[in-house]
């Protein structure tokens, strides 16, 4: 029997992504993301749409409601089928999880995104994070009995592209009073987040599928004569004696025999410092390929041992 329920929400996050793809994938303003699930600390979460923008993220959940919804005092949803109301989770609170989720990935990776002014290296701390849910254009909203603080994230989908121009709309001017109070990304900065974000979800995706057979071009042939490792290190104890490479759901990772604490293999590239980057296997040996100089540069980690080359 057809999944009805599932096949709604595809199609609500398929036209919410047509929107948003349609609108913002010109503008240099904006970088969109569909459907980015992420896994930090054994704790995973799924964002359906995330737009990044010059003063941080906005998650966007797609909601699938034909009927009517009602939200009481206490932020508990509601949804009508067949005139019956049943309970149905937050989006608010679900699209709360992700964010936390993307700042503690940001938060691990921020060195590969982020560069350093006078030797500190920035953060995410101080950026915007931003929730809208997207619901069905055919959805009923008594806007007058949901509480305020959550009604103003709320959006049928035809109106969705105006709510995320009004959130930013001062963050994409180039206002200085703006400029003083919230930090914004650069350009460069804003390249280098999407490429780390597309690469993780790549990566996310590619689990399931075989590993690729290597290229005839040989790891030694790949990489430059007399380069440096790339040193690795566990993002628990700082250890890079202990470590062993090993594939996993969300990736490449390095797992510390010492404390048992698992660590994304992912770096900026060493010799341009782009994030746009990929972690390859060869044999007992782990590579970082870039993909914006083709520079190969190998992980100072070894396949399945706990040793440093």
């Amino acid at each position: 029997m057809p999944d009805y329920k599932r096949m709604a929400g595809e199609k609500q996050e398929s036209q919410v992504s047509y929107f948003l793809d349609r609108y913002f994938s010109h503008d240099e303003n904006y970088k969109v993301l569909n459907n980015l699930q992420i896994e930090v600390n054994g704790f995973n979460s799924q964002i359906d749409h995330l737009i990044i923008y010059k003063a941080g993220f906005i998650v966007v959940e797609s909601k699938s409601i034909q009927g009517a919804v009602r939200v009481n005092s206490l932020g508990e949803w509601e949804r009508s089928y067949k005139d019956e109301w049943f309970g149905i989770p937050s989006p608010v609170q679900q699209a709360a999880v992700q964010i936390d989720n993307l700042k503690a990935l940001l938060r691990e990776n921020r060195a590969q995104m982020l560069g350093k002014i006078l030797g500190i290296q920035q953060g995410f701390g101080a950026r915007q994070y931003k929730t809208v849910v997207a619901i069905s254009s055919s959805a009923r909203l008594d806007r007058d009995a949901i509480p305020a603080d959550i009604s103003q994230h709320i959006v049928k989908t035809e109106f969705l592209i105006d709510k995320i121009k009004d959130l930013t709309q001062a963050a994409q001017s180039s206002l200085k009073s703006f400029a003083k109070t919230e930090p914004r990304f650069s350009d460069e900065e804003m390249d280098q987040i999407y490429a780390f974000l597309k690469d993780y979800q790549q990566s996310s995706e590619a689990l399931q599928k075989p590993e690729a057979k290597p290229s005839s071009t040989s790891a030694e042939e790949a990489t430059c004569p007399g380069q440096e490792f790339v040193t690795v290190s566990c993002k628990k104890c700082g250890e890079t004696a202990t470590l062993s490479a090993q594939y996993g759901r969300y990736g490449y990772y390095v797992q510390c025999a010492k404390c048992s604490t698992n660590t994304a293999l992912k770096h900026a590239c060493p010799a341009c410092g782009s994030g746009s980057t990929k972690t390859r296997k060869s044999k007992s040996d782990m590579y970082l390929d870039c993909q914006s100089c083709s520079k190969s540069t190998p992980f100072s980690v070894k396949w399945g041992t706990a040793g440093s080359s």
